[in-house]
């Protein structure tokens, strides 16, 4: 059935077929006759509110008795909706509203009862800062979009609504700042969203790959984040928020190589000690991605460039190894990587327990077994670092995996090895889109500035990639409290 009947019985049996009742015992069914008429409602228990259903609903529907009537100034309920499609009101009862049929009428009554339990807003769990705000996403859509208008009170900031998973019928939203983004970038994500043909969909994860650019990138081409500051500022550049029902993350796109590089916190930080963390993340992923690549190399390949004094005591260190250089990191590789996927599957209380046993046993044995060298776990342990400094959890996958072919290259052809792998990279960056747009070549052209982080009064116009109608952000001079001292 699409569309409602008039006969109230013809419609309580669409509804039964369709939520498989009395077989669900999660559905209820509520007959009443109100102004002379016979009419049911039904909801989701667990899903929509009890006390919202009776004192708002019933009561003021069992209290009626006038035969004629208008039912949305009768119920007490915030919001209320006429619907003649059944299979949107079936999908409205899915999502914890109540639907009201009436005998005689072939229109039904949503009403907004949702009311299923959540969690509240936390701390952030991943991007923790000190200086920054405490508030994090939840699993609760509209608790999120709550958060970013607490940001952004601007009546610009609009939100839409999709449906993506043809049996889960997962909510997903949509924010944007109407007077500043490019609509052509909205479009766009609301179509990709709707062609996303799939039965089910299980977080913001999976529909990050369903619409990203480059499917089998290593790279995000979006962000996500957990802070609603971050996406808030990010918002406010003129990009597109999608918001996931169920998911403590919310999607961000476009974005660029050095948006992923960049944290919230830094705009809280004086511009001499951004650019200072700058400088020392940078440091990092070039630490976690060339390392022991630069290390293999120098060894095997270069030993003329290492001091004497050095060389000697690496060579010393790798007296009892019985295997190349090159084996010795891929398997500690492998051990860090192990103890890594170990250390995130153990239950918190025993997560101490695995640095102890794979940082300070497992390593110290090794060494004294003869099977690696202290070098080798002085690289490894400065590499686990670089990683860890990452902001973007994805990004320090794409970075592990990466260090490997660096690793072999330097292997078996040295500094050579490293550069032509160090070319490829740059031509593999430069050819993928974060939704059409470039995500490497504003830093290529200067438009997209890393280092040294501006001043918060120079940040005067926002990325010129992302084409927005509101170029600029703010007036050349936006202290004007010091022209007026100047002038006085």
């Amino acid at each position: 059935m699409d569309i409602f009947h008039t006969e109230l019985v013809k419609n309580r049996e669409a509804f039964e077929q369709s939520l498989n009742f009395p077989t669900n015992k999660d559905v209820v069914f509520r007959n009443f006759r109100f102004a002379g008429k016979d009419a049911f409602i039904v909801f989701i228990d667990g899903m929509a509110s009890g006390e919202k259903i009776s004192d708002f609903i019933l009561r003021p529907l069992l209290n009626m008795s006038a035969a004629g009537y208008n039912l949305e100034n009768i119920l007490q309920i915030n919001a209320i909706t006429a619907q003649t499609d059944f299979v949107q009101a079936l999908s409205n009862v899915m999502q914890g509203d109540s639907v009201v049929c009436i005998d005689g009428e072939a229109t039904a009554y949503i009403c907004e009862t949702k009311g299923f339990d959540m969690r509240g807003v936390d701390k952030p769990q991943v991007e923790s800062s000190i200086v920054g705000s405490q508030e994090a996403f939840n699993e609760n859509l509209r608790t999120n979009t709550t958060l970013l208008r607490r940001i952004i009170k601007h009546p610009a900031l609009t939100t839409e609504m999709c449906k993506v998973g043809r049996v889960n019928n997962l909510t997903c939203g949509v924010m944007y700042l109407a007077d500043i983004v490019d609509m052509s970038l909205v479009e766009e994500v609301k179509r990709r969203l709707g062609g996303v043909e799939t039965d089910f969909v299980q977080s913001g994860g999976m529909i990050e790959q369903f619409i990203e650019d480059c499917d089998r990138s290593l790279f995000q081409t979006m962000v996500t984040t957990e802070r609603p500051d971050n996406a808030a500022a990010l918002l406010m550049q003129g990009r597109v928020v999608i918001i996931v029902d169920g998911s403590p993350r919310v999607i961000i796109a476009p974005v660029t190589l050095s948006a992923i590089l960049k944290t919230s916190e830094e705009s809280a930080l004086r511009a001499p000690y951004a650019s200072t963390i700058r400088v020392i993340r940078a440091f990092a992923v070039f630490t976690a991605l060339l390392l022991p690549a630069l290390y293999l190399a120098a060894t095997t390949f270069h030993p003329e460039m290492i001091p004497a004094g050095l060389l000697v005591s690496l060579a010393r260190s790798r007296l009892s190894i019985p295997y190349p250089a090159m084996l010795e990191l891929l398997l500690m590789e492998v051990a860090f990587e192990m103890i890594r996927e170990a250390g995130e599957r153990i239950p918190g209380p025993l997560g101490s327990t695995i640095g102890i046993v794979g940082g300070l046993i497992l390593g110290e044995s090794a060494v004294s077994a003869g099977l690696v060298s202290r070098s080798c776990v002085v690289v490894i342990a400065f590499t686990a670092l670089g990683n860890f400094a990452i902001p973007q959890y994805q990004s320090s996958f794409a970075v592990r995996l990466l260090r490997v072919v660096f690793l072999i290259c330097a292997g078996f052809f040295g500094f050579f090895g490293i550069g032509i792998a160090l070319v490829l990279l740059v031509g593999y960056l430069s050819s993928l889109t974060s939704l059409g747009k470039d995500f490497v070549n504003p830093i290529f052209s200067g438009q997209a500035t890393f280092f040294p982080r501006p001043a918060v009064w120079n940040f005067e116009s926002r990325p010129p990639e992302l084409n927005t109608t509101r170029p600029a952000s703010q007036p050349p001079i936006s202290r004007k409290w010091k022209r007026g001292k100047a002038n006085g």
